[in-house]
């Protein structure tokens, strides 16, 4: 692990879940708010089981979205205040990304 790198991490989630708790709370203070709530398989760059529960914690932690299902190398997971599910796939692999530079190694796969 890169201390540095991993405190980079850690202050970006945290904004990325302050985010999500405001999200959140608009949608339960007006609930006439629209939103879609989408299911997105998503494919793991993460290999190490603790890698991949590493992922799925921050997932689930994160206000509005969940992991409903893990498969081999693919997690299902609902996302209450997504835009869209290309957009929510891009945020996953953002988040997943993040993670794997900050335990030291990339995600990227040749």
């Amino acid at each position: 692990m890169r201390p540095l790198a991993l405190a980079a991490f850690a202050a970006w989630y945290l904004r990325q879940f302050l985010v999500a708790n405001v999200v959140v709370a608009g949608h339960v203070l007006r609930p006439r708010l629209a939103h879609r709530p989408v299911v997105v398989r998503y494919e793991l760059r993460s290999r190490t089981d603790g890698e991949v529960a590493s992922f799925i914690a921050l997932v689930s932690l994160t206000p509005g979205t969940l992991v409903v299902d893990r498969s081999t190398g693919v997690v299902t997971v609902h996302a209450v205040h997504a835009r869209d599910s290309a957009q929510e796939l891009a945020d996953l692999r953002e988040l997943e990304e993040r993670m794997l530079a900050a335990f030291g190694r990339t995600g990227r796969t040749s």
